[in-house]
């Protein structure tokens, strides 16, 4: 690779991970801001997890929407660069409109606006390092990714314990947004995608219709299915830590903020040896089923060996982390399914699809819980979460050794 290369490659890892970083920190700062901005906006304790499970499925709703039916298609069409000025610019602007929120429902539109804006960020960051970087390098630059962008739910942890107000907390966010714009000026667009759109420059409604196809969608859905054991730790065993604590009997209850900053420092920390394995057995999808074991015993230990302590509850919670540190492996490789004229779209949409998961993922809780209880109805839905991500794994190919210098008939 020449310097100049190598160089462009450099500045695009650092430009993805910068901006994954403040993606996740604004994120998680809804769930671990939930208790005192849901109180300070008028709801009431005994409603505070519904109602802020509500709304933060309105702000997946928002990133998937962004993802699909925005972002992606204009990753495809005018390139990643865009994607990723366009998509930082949003969500920073939905950050600051959330600070001055007067109403619940006020913070639920800003929240859903900044979801819209936070839905190209990961993927446009990941097609661009993948189709910037050669196959042997590309998992060490979206693994740097995946680990700089999980510090940034640690940040929003430490900040949500903090003594300043959650609209001060969500300032921070907007900032800290505007700040990555300005360092992303200097980054180039991908020579595969400037190859492809001259080309053929792909319609908004081709690359919609091509996914669209039955054998295609599904292979799109494993690629999401792959992530469903991820918000069923996060959006519910971590971000309703201290309702699972009384389901559990502990007397002192663990809380959302504390369990996300252990849980995303071991994902963080995941993401690395996650990385790390699919580079040593140069094996994607062998790395990522591993990992998709060390989630299932983790989540058992959760729900299944009572811990005495909320330390007890944050350890469980640091191992499952650890398992679910597969998310920028998982996010690589579904990259790596697809051709360039598309690659963007699927990149963007599908960390988005999954977390737009914890819809029927907390549905479903919701529903079981007041006849299983708890810990049952936790059991059930994390058990199929896992199935549903082993069985996708196998279905799909391993994209470790993969040259993404091709296309998608889509014409």
């Amino acid at each position: 690779m020449k310097v100049s290369e190598q160089a462009s490659s450099i500045r695009a890892v650092f430009a993805a991970s910068l901006g994954y970083f403040v993606d996740l920190f604004d994120t998680f700062l809804l769930p671990a801001l939930r208790a005192p901005s849901l109180k300070d906006l008028g709801v009431a304790a005994v409603d505070s997890l519904r109602i802020g499970t509500d709304v933060f499925n309105l702000q997946l709703l928002g990133q998937t929407i962004g993802a699909l039916l925005v972002w992606g298609p204009l990753s495809d069409r005018f390139g990643r660069k865009k994607v990723l000025f366009g998509s930082i610019l949003l969500y920073g602007i939905g950050n600051f409109a959330t600070a001055f929120a007067p109403s619940l429902t006020a913070f639920t539109v800003t929240r859903f606006i900044a979801g819209v804006g936070l839905g190209g960020e990961l993927g446009a960051g990941i097609a661009l390092i993948a189709e910037t970087m050669k196959p042997e390098t590309r998992t060490k630059g979206t693994m740097i990714v995946g680990f700089f962008g999980m510090l940034g739910v640690v940040l929003a942890g430490l900040i949500a314990e903090s003594s300043l107000s959650w609209r001060t907390d969500y300032i921070l966010g907007g900032v800290l947004a505007l700040g990555v714009l300005v360092f992303r000026f200097g980054i180039r667009e991908s020579n595969l995608l400037e190859r492809s759109l001259a080309v053929a420059k792909p319609s908004y409604w081709m690359i919609l219709a091509y996914l669209g196809r039955p054998a295609k969608l599904l292979k799109f859905a494993a690629c999401v299915f792959v992530g469903a054991p991820t918000f069923f730790v996060v959006g519910l065993l971590v971000s309703g830590a201290p309702e699972f604590g009384s389901a559990l009997g502990m007397q002192v209850k663990p809380t959302s903020a504390s369990a996300l900053v252990w849980t995303y420092t071991s994902i963080a920390i995941g993401d690395i040896l996650c990385g790390l394995l699919a580079q040593a057995l140069r094996s994607r999808k062998t790395a990522l089923l591993i990992f998709q074991f060390i989630t299932l015993i983790g989540f058992c230990l959760i729900l299944f060996v009572q811990a005495a302590s909320p330390a007890g509850y944050y350890w469980r919670c640091a191992l499952t982390g650890l398992g679910i540190g597969y998310w920028a492996n998982m996010v690589t490789n579904a990259s790596e399914q697809w051709g360039t004229n598309v690659r963007g779209t699927v990149t963007i949409a599908v960390p988005n699809f999954v977390r737009l998961l914890l819809f029927p993922i907390s549905s479903l809780f919701l529903w079981l819980r007041p006849s299983a209880g708890y810990i049952p109805a936790a059991a059930t839905v994390g058990f199929a979460c896992s199935a549903l991500a082993i069985i996708s794994i196998l279905c799909l190919s391993d994209g470790f050794h993969r040259d993404l210098n091709f296309v998608e008939p889509i014409g």
